[in-house]
């Protein structure tokens, strides 16, 4: 994947919000510690309704006191980073995207309360999980990376749908990071079918033993490829948001994959879309490639 290269930089979305801090502090800390820039944008909403024999000119002062402010406060804890900043006309998530298309990744907040505006809001971050060709991490406003250091990293999986590029990605963060990894697969299936073994269908122990049969085949080539990192395999049996959302209460990063559709290529499942909205942890959503 192309946003492997090291020399690709960090993008990462600014707003006057005090929820988009932990969005940049992450940002930050990640850059610092994969030794790629990092670069800040602000995007200016520059939709506006023509009349006639005016010149239409924003003042961008703003926005400009806010980058040089914020790349302030990175440099007073990161002194060794190295920041742009750059102010961007049109919507947030086409000024993201665009920005981002030959970068290593996106950060954005999850919510943008928006002083000026013109800021992010979670409509912004999931459209931009949903369209974007690199991996997008949404972060929480409250999230503290340096209180989470030694919590596991979650991906989930789903083996029919194809899931290798996001678990390849887990791997690669558990690793980088020095902590466990855990990866999940669950089934939402009909309770009658799970517990009725009188109607010809599988039982729930027989569930069990086939998801878990599936999700080692997935994961055995990169558990040989990535022999120092610890796996914790988990099939479940029920809502795979639910799943997700309750295992993620005790990880630093929960990695998804966005699935292929045939017709509009890559898709922002219900279930990404549901732990977007509800996850208190820092959510990865991967492309798949």
């Amino acid at each position: 994947m192309a946003w492997t290269d090291p020399t690709r930089a960090i993008v990462v979305g600014v707003d006057a919000s005090p929820s988009n801090a932990a969005a940049v502090d992450y940002a930050a800390h990640d850059a610092t510690a994969t030794g790629r820039d990092l670069v800040l944008v602000v995007a200016v909403d520059d939709s506006v309704i023509p009349v006639p024999h005016h010149d239409v000119r924003f003042d961008t002062s703003h926005e400009w006191q806010l980058l040089h402010e914020t790349e302030r406060r990175l440099r007073a804890d990161h002194p060794d980073l190295t920041v742009h900043h750059e102010v961007r006309f049109g919507g947030a998530a086409h000024c993201l995207l665009d920005r981002s298309v030959e970068q290593a990744r996106l950060v954005v907040g999850k919510r943008g309360l928006g002083t000026f505006s013109r800021m992010l809001a979670g409509s912004t971050s999931i459209a931009v999980a949903g369209r974007s060709r690199v991996p997008v991490f949404v972060v929480p406003p409250a999230w503290e990376q340096a209180a989470h250091e030694h919590d596991k990293v979650l991906v989930g999986i789903d083996p029919d749908e194809g899931s290798e590029t996001a678990l390849r990605f887990a791997f690669t963060e558990a690793a980088r990071r020095g902590v466990r990894l855990e990866v999940l697969h669950s089934v939402d299936i009909e309770p009658i079918l799970v517990w009725d073994p009188q109607l010809g269908g599988p039982t729930y122990r027989e569930w069990q033993e086939r998801g878990a049969g599936s999700v080692e085949r997935t994961v055995k080539p990169l558990r040989d490829e990535f022999p120092d990192v610890e796996v914790e395999l988990t099939h479940k049996v029920g809502h795979p948001g639910t799943a997700l959302l309750d295992a993620a209460a005790r990880a630093q990063l929960l990695v998804l994959g966005r699935r292929r559709n045939g017709r509009f290529g890559l898709e922002l499942g219900s279930v990404a879309r549901g732990v977007l909205h509800h996850s208190e942890t820092p959510v990865v959503v991967v492309p798949s490639h």
